[in-house]
């Protein structure tokens, strides 16, 4: 998980010269008294998925979070809420763990009830990282975080992220990504610990998405497939015209290799294979042994002997197929 942190509320973001955001702090007030640990309400609502990226273990989105906690100096006599800069009261400082680069919207000012509770809304896009089992590719399900810690130093052990219990944190139905179906979503709150021992409080929204295999199937195992079955013709042709099953057989080989170079740009640099990259590497393996199978046969016809070699062509018609089919197999089933 990546270790990059952006503030969801402690500071006002004003326009530079540059046109870029600048940042000016506030001066931070003490903690409210509480008999017990300050809740804050968390609330993280995912708008959009845009990407999900294998190669670079991240994915893209479009979130709106709405924190709000109490704090009973800032009763006022109402009659409706008011607001304030995010500066002029005390808010707990919240950042996003696994954030990459994001930009926000929506202003840094905190709306309160005369009650005395505040609430601060904001707008999030960008990348978040997490890094993806991808043993079962392109068969797949991940799990991808969004994690909020506090990262206060001032009374940091009395405050506690839980769920906003008003509005239930959500993911919207209809999203960008074309290639991923998102089944479920959930949120939890627990104490992250931190490599000195120590833990802060935090809050995870987490969505489980389901990859959509049709793309690759159609675009990635079926013209393996066809590679494949290409190198297979030579068992067909005629042991004695070594030219033409050796020009077929080197045609196939030079392919794959062109296949791998394609694929290897689709996929991250792993220390593991993949059930994809199982399949694939059976399939080369085959496509390089029907090469070896015609230099062999071509050998045998020049020698005079050719029921030999056109026996051996037939046993292969059989026992190829067999071995991919085990290949598969393995692949998807045993691996």
């Amino acid at each position: 998980m990546g270790v990059a942190l952006v503030s969801l509320c402690q500071a006002v973001e004003l326009p530079g010269r540059d046109g870029e955001s600048r940042i000016t702090e506030g001066i931070r007030r003490e903690v409210p008294e509480s008999d017990g640990a300050i809740e804050i309400r968390c609330l993280i609502g995912v708008l959009d998925v845009d990407e999900i990226s294998d190669v670079d273990q991240n994915f893209t989105v479009n979130i709106f979070t709405k924190i709000s906690w109490d704090d009973p100096r800032e009763e006022h006599d109402g009659p409706g809420n008011i607001n304030k800069l995010l500066t002029d009261v005390w808010h707990p400082n919240l950042i996003f763990l696994n954030r990459q680069r994001i930009w926000s919207s929506l202003g840094s000012s905190v709306e309160i009830s005369p009650e005395g509770t505040l609430t601060h809304r904001k707008q999030f896009w960008g990348n978040f990282s997490q890094p993806m089992n991808l043993h079962d590719f392109p068969f797949d399900s991940q799990s991808f975080d969004i994690r909020v810690v506090c990262s206060s130093s001032d009374g940091v052990s009395e405050i506690q992220l839980v769920q906003d219990p008003e509005t239930d944190s959500f993911v919207t139905e209809g999203y960008s990504v074309a290639d991923w179906k998102i089944v479920s979503h959930n949120t939890h709150s627990e104490p992250l610990i931190l490599p000195t021992g120590d833990s802060v409080p935090s809050f995870t929204m987490r969505f489980t998405a389901k990859r959509l295999s049709n793309h690759y199937m159609i675009k990635v195992i079926a013209p393996l497939l066809m590679i494949v079955l290409l190198s297979w013709v030579v068992f067909w042709l005629n042991p004695s015209e070594g030219g033409s099953q050796l020009g077929v057989a080197v045609t196939s080989f030079l392919t794959m290799i062109a296949y791998h170079v394609a694929l290897s740009s689709k996929l991250p640099e792993i220390s593991y294979l993949t059930r994809l990259d199982v399949f694939v590497f059976c399939g080369t393996i085959l496509v390089f042994l029907a090469m070896i199978e015609v230099v062999i046969t071509t050998g045998l016809a020049q020698e005079g002997k050719v029921e030999i070699a056109r026996w051996l062509d037939r046993v292969c018609r059989l026992l190829f197929p067999g071995l991919l089919a085990l290949g598969a197999c393995y692949a998807y089933l045993w691996h």
